[in-house]
C-alpha cells in the first residue's frame, strides 16, 4: 500500500510566542527538521511538510530530506487548512493512504510511525497514537477518510474523526503526550 506522510508545519505558534517549528532540538536540528527525517526513516512511500508562516525558513530546516514542500497558503485558518493541503497532495499522489504528523512532538521515532502503519495494515485501517486518555496524531487515515479530511474546518484536526470512528487500532504512545505548545512546554524539555 502507498501511505504517504504529511508533516503539518505552518502554524504561527502564537501561543509560544517564536516559531516552534524551528526551536533547536536534537543537537543541530529543529523540531520539523527531526518529525521529517523520522516520517523519511519511516515506511511511509513519500513525506511533505506543509509550510505556511515562516515558510522559507521552514523550507532552509528541512533542505537535503526528500520532501516535497507543500505550500499551506490558508495556514491563517488553523489546523484544517493544512491538513486540507495533505489531503489533496495525497489524492494527487495516488497515495492510499494520508499519516499526519505534527512537527511539535519532541519524541516522535521512525519506530512509532511505523507501528501505526503496521497497526493500519498498511494503510487498510484507521490507525492513530493513544496518548493522555485521547486518540490523536500521529494517525494514519485511509483513503476512504480524505473526503472527511477535506471538509475539517478551522481549527478542527483529524480528531473529530478518530473520535466518531469505533475500530480505530490504537498504539500506545505515551511520549505523545509531550508537546511544545507554550514557554512553560519548552522550558519543562
Amino acid at each position: 500500500m502507498n501511505v504517504a506522510c504529511a508533516v503539518l508545519a505552518a502554524g504561527a505558534s502564537a501561543r509560544l510566542g517564536k516559531p516552534k517549528q524551528l526551536l533547536p532540538f536534537n543537537g543541530s536540528s529543529t523540531l520539523v527538521h527531526w518529525a521529517a527525517q523520522c516520517a523519511c526513516s519511516s515506511c511511509c512511500s513519500r513525506v511533505a511538510v506543509v509550510v505556511g508562516a515562516r515558510s522559507e525558513e521552514v523550507t532552509h530546516s528541512v533542505r537535503g530530506l526528500p520532501v516535497e514542500i507543500l505550500d499551506g497558503f490558508d495556514w491563517r485558518e488553523g489546523m484544517a487548512a493544512s491538513i486540507r493541503t495533505a489531503a489533496l497532495w495525497a489524492i494527487d499522489r495516488g497515495a492510499d493512504a494520508l499519516m499526519l504528523c505534527v512537527c511539535d512532538q519532541p519524541f516522535l521515532t521512525a519506530r512509532h510511525l511505523n507501528a501505526l502503519w503496521f497497526a493500519s495494515a498498511n494503510g487498510k485501517r484507521l490507525a492513530a497514537s493513544h496518548y493522555a486518555g485521547k486518540t490523536a496524531v500521529p494517525a494514519i487515515f485511509p483513503q476512504r477518510y480524505f473526503g472527511a479530511l477535506l471538509a475539517l474546518r478551522g481549527d478542527e484536526g483529524g480528531s473529530g474523526i478518530l473520535r466518531r470512528e469505533p475500530n480505530v487500532a490504537r498504539v500506545a504512545w505515551p511520549e505523545g503526550a509531550v508537546d511544545v505548545d507554550t514557554p512553560a512546554d519548552l522550558l519543562s524539555l
